[in-house]
């Protein structure tokens, strides 16, 4: 149990009331359908939303920890197998999936692997045919690989889009993510060797000065009383 002050509660819901008009203003703006698809995106569109989304998928990870610690987290209950004649029951059919599946909003950090580096640019391909032909004909137009990229092209997005749909569902029903974040926290806190749910050093585009100084400053006081509430939590 994490005892919050009145500042600091003042702060988790204004903090979270801005997140939540960020997250449904998000979403508003790639003019999704029904379908919640949106396949490609422009290449700079998709720079501007992968950078929104790591900041209000990390304010909003610590804000729900900070929420459920609050409280004492429940026990865990242990299940024990049953044994005996047990009538045996007609395996169920199986439930046919879905078309389209919505996105469950991940509860934990991405973990940076060691050493990884940025993805390099594909090299250009080995020509099928030389560029020149005849030294009267044009030069035929050059293959998809050789084209620099530019901000205007379109590239795959469908993975960005339903990160922020699934973003979008924890405001739009926090109850629930609160419930998975609390189960989330009793189990990986009281295991032998816990998980971390949030990572201890805030990506770049979090701590940027581009950012409102006032969005930066409520993360990153919210992220170090997070990381203190879980290194304290009653697990008892």
């Amino acid at each position: 149990m994490f005892n919050l002050s009145d500042s600091l509660r003042s702060l988790l819901i204004v903090s979270w009331r801005r997140a939540d008009y960020h997250a449904h203003e998000l979403v508003g703006s790639l003019r999704l359908g029904l379908t919640l698809c949106r396949p490609f995106l422009k290449r700079a569109e998709c720079a501007v939303l992968r950078a929104r989304l790591v900041r209000l998928e990390m304010l909003t990870r610590r804000l729900l920890v900070l929420m459920v610690l609050e409280q004492p987290l429940p026990e865990r209950v242990v299940r024990s197998s049953r044994q005996g004649g047990a009538p045996t029951r007609k395996p169920a059919r199986p439930a046919r999936r879905p078309l389209f599946t919505r996105p469950v909003f991940r509860l934990s950090d991405p973990c940076p692997r060691p050493g990884a580096a940025r993805p390099q640019p594909p090299r250009r391909a080995a020509a099928l045919r030389p560029r020149m032909l005849y030294l009267d004909q044009p030069l035929p137009p050059p293959e998809p690989g050789e084209y620099p990229p530019r901000p205007d092209d379109l590239i795959p997005a469908q993975t960005l889009v339903r990160r922020a749909v699934a973003l979008r569902d924890v405001y739009a029903d926090p109850a629930r993510h609160i419930a998975r974040m609390t189960r989330r926290l009793a189990h990986d806190l009281r295991a032998p060797e816990p998980a971390p749910i949030l990572a201890e050093d805030l990506p770049p585009v979090v701590r940027s000065p581009r950012q409102d100084t006032h969005e930066r400053a409520a993360i990153l006081e919210l992220h170090d009383i997070a990381l203190k509430a879980v290194a304290h939590a009653d697990t008892s």
